[in-house]
């Protein structure tokens, strides 16, 4: 069996025609959603509450207990930078051994023609039941903010970028930020009960092409 790294990429060339794990998600994707996880007043604690509450609604919704998933995460390379065992993601991670991460990068992710746009990649087989998720959407929700959880060596997330790939299901979920979160898949009929469940909080700006999509069907 070949590296966890060479899974990845060919369960992308077979399900997503070789979609590249980047942001926008949804705009790099055939079938996707894009969901608003903002309300009420910015900044403060009842608004993260809720940012982190939404997020983890639709992550329930379509990632099951058992799910073989893929946690996937990107981080911007500078000098001799890595992604270290130590950092808060990792953390989340039930029982969590160094052997469990594969590590590799990619060039041009954002820059197809810069020569410093270089990632670090860290890959882990994991299941929805050991991982906090909570927390980490948490933390992605503070990047932009001087809040915890999410305070690392480096300090807060940063450049850091979580995917969950999920293997069983064919769909690949992605909180950006604060604002909201995209979740694609190769069969838009598994984004169906999120569609149906959580309507009123699909992006208003995407909405039109979103429903366009499910209702030629």
């Amino acid at each position: 069996m070949g590296s966890l790294n060479q899974e990845t990429n060919e369960f992308l060339n077979v399900y997503f025609d070789g979609l590249k794990l980047r942001a926008p998600l949804f705009f790099n994707s055939k079938n996707g959603l894009r969901f608003n996880l903002q309300k009420g007043e910015t900044d403060t604690e009842n608004y993260f509450k809720e940012v982190v509450n939404r997020a983890t609604e639709l992550f329930e919704t379509t990632f099951d207990e058992n799910d073989k998933i893929v946690f996937y995460l990107i981080d911007y390379k500078w000098k001799k930078r890595k992604i270290r065992f130590s950092n808060y993601c990792f953390k989340q991670i039930k029982g969590l051994l160094k052997e469990d991460v594969t590590y590799s990068k990619v060039k041009g992710l954002y820059e197809p023609e810069g020569k410093l746009d270089i990632r670090n990649i860290a890959q882990i087989k994991v299941t929805r039941d050991i991982i906090n998720y909570e927390n980490i959407f948490a933390a992605v929700a503070n990047k932009d903010f001087s809040r915890e959880p999410g305070l690392d060596k480096y300090g807060f997330l940063g450049s850091k970028e979580v995917f969950f790939i999920n293997y069983d299901k064919q769909i690949i979920f992605h909180m950006y930020d604060d604002r909201g979160l995209d979740i694609v898949s190769s069969n838009i009929e598994r984004l169906r009960p999120a569609y149906t469940r959580f309507n009123s909080w699909v992006l208003e700006c995407n909405r039109n092409e979103i429903d366009d999509k499910f209702a030629k069907l």
